[in-house]
């Protein structure tokens, strides 16, 4: 499907509502998602001392919802560029 025809057949508020309801599935219980949590578990106790001192838990992912990150000025991206590229070639500091 092409976007101008979802565009056509979609209104934005459905289009909003089913953005709602992905963001909501992401972390409801899917039956598959502790399926391969058990089989991460059972490969990542053949390599570990203790076989029972893993749990299930760790191997279940958990999706947040993104952050905004805030707007640098100009002097801020400049400074954070400057720091980065320094760093990488090794430029000398100017004090």
């Amino acid at each position: 499907m092409s976007v101008q025809r979802a565009q056509y057949e979609i209104t934005s508020s459905e289009f909003m509502d089913w953005i709602a309801y992905l963001d909501d599935d992401a972390n409801r219980f899917h039956r598959e998602d502790y399926f391969l949590a058990q089989i991460a578990a059972e490969i990542r106790r053949s390599f570990v001392k203790d076989p029972m001192s893993v749990k299930l838990s760790p191997f279940l992912l958990k999706f947040g919802k993104k952050e905004e990150r805030k707007k640098l000025s100009i002097a801020e991206s400049t400074k954070r560029a400057k720091a980065f590229f320094g760093g990488m070639f090794k430029f000398p500091k100017k004090t």
